[in-house]
């Protein structure tokens, strides 16, 4: 499936995801992590992207936020990699791009929320980094269980856009992971498609003014009388 033109619904959460150029480390140590979103809380404060999850791995990034502009997450991410790479290459003394391109995203339906929240926290068990997601440092999991108040990117509240919460978010993102689910997260942000309900995607291509579903090939057929 093609990838297409970033999509950016102000207003509707979104999953984003950047990797490190040809996957290097974009992460030598926590002080490279704590700078990263010590940079991260400033251009979202400034360009007014709200962050509902994230997950810093060694090589990439995952986020879940809420543009409330069309260039919240353009500029956000712009900003925030530029001065990121100059600390990083400087501290490496190396220099050439740190991470691959443009970052990666797709449109959320609300009941996509509480799914890719768990894929996002989820990711340092799928990697076998730790056995427990609030276990890794530098995720909002453990902000989400309340075992730890120390929250150096100010998250918004994620538990006020799910419909559902449930009575324990500890046990929720401990559950295993479902494949559709994982499958579905990854190839829509891949190709930059929304990710919900057909109703939702119809409702997105009539205010963005664009078309989403992907066309049947071949011709149309042929109507018979």
């Amino acid at each position: 499936m093609p990838r297409i033109a970033r999509i950016v619904a102000a207003g509707y959460p979104h999953h984003i995801t950047q990797r490190g150029n040809y996957r290097q480390k974009i992460f030598a140590d926590d002080t490279d992590r704590r700078k990263y979103l010590s940079l991260l809380k400033e251009e979202s404060k400034r360009y007014h992207l709200d962050i509902l999850a994230y997950c810093l791995m060694s090589n990439h990034v995952h986020f879940m936020a809420i543009p409330q502009r069309e260039d919240s997450m353009g500029k956000v991410f712009k900003y925030t990699n530029m001065k990121y790479s100059q600390y990083y290459n400087n501290k490496m003394k190396v220099s050439g791009h740190l991470f691959q391109g443009r970052f990666f995203s797709c449109v959320l339906d609300e009941w996509h929320i509480i799914a890719c929240a768990r894929y996002i926290e989820r990711n340092p068990v799928r990697a076998k980094m730790v056995k427990q997601p609030y276990l890794w440092k530098y995720s909002s999991a453990k902000i989400h269980c309340g075992i730890h108040r120390d929250d150096p990117l100010g998250i918004n509240q994620l538990f006020d856009y799910i419909e559902k919460e449930p009575k324990s978010w500890e046990e929720f993102i401990e559950a295993p992971d479902n494949p559709d689910e994982i499958k579905g997260i990854r190839e829509k942000t891949r190709t930059g498609r929304p990710l919900g309900t057909n109703d939702f995607i119809e409702r997105l291509e009539g205010q963005l003014k664009r078309l989403f579903k992907l066309k049947p090939k071949g011709r149309p057929k042929k109507k018979v009388d």
